[in-house]
């Protein structure tokens, strides 16, 4: 029996797999996974979108700035 997946199955389980394949940790992809588990996009495309908004919005932080 198939069960049907959205992009957000997909993506976690392409995660998993790198993981299990390439044995590194699970901190590189933690921020990932917390974004696509609470996005509400419909596809990935959007999600990319959105993310890329996200970093792009990233206010500076002190230690940014020479003095």
């Amino acid at each position: 029996m198939k069960f049907l997946t959205d992009w957000k199955d997909k993506r976690i389980g392409a995660m998993n797999r790198i993981l299990k394949n390439t044995g590194c940790g699970t901190l590189k992809y933690l921020d990932e996974y917390h974004s696509i588990i609470h996005s509400k996009c419909k596809n990935k495309m959007e999600y990319k979108l959105e993310r890329k908004n996200e970093k792009d919005d990233i206010p500076f932080t002190r230690s940014s700035f020479t003095e």
